[in-house]
């Protein structure tokens, strides 16, 4: 029995991460949380259409890099996080994930931090 099960592969999501890598979210402190949602929107959007169409659950290693990356750029905008824990950071994130759920493309299909 031959079985076909069609999602992301690992080289695309390596692809991608390093895609975010060189986009340096982390230092875009000069802009609001909102406004990064703005800059991401299209791209992320992509990603789903284009990736998510059978398996979307395998995205999740993406988003999840994603996420990091985004509470990176929490600890890096806000002072009180900066000698903190990324941990912090991350719980501030999933506050505001679920306050505004709507703010990034992958949070409103269910990757929330």
């Amino acid at each position: 029995m031959l079985g076909f099960a069609p999602a992301i592969s690992k080289k695309s999501i390596a692809r991608i991460n390093d895609e975010l890598r060189k986009l340096n979210i982390h230092r875009w402190t000069y802009f609001s949380l909102s406004r990064v949602g703005e800059l991401l929107k299209s791209k992320i959007r992509g990603w789903l259409n284009y990736y998510s169409k059978f398996r979307k659950s395998e995205m999740r290693h993406l988003f999840r890099n994603l996420n990091k990356r985004l509470a990176k750029w929490v600890s890096n905008k806000y002072r009180r996080f900066r000698r903190k824990h990324w941990y912090f950071a991350s719980k501030h994130l999933q506050g505001i994930a679920k306050t505004y759920p709507y703010m990034f493309e992958h949070w409103k299909v269910g990757f929330m931090p």
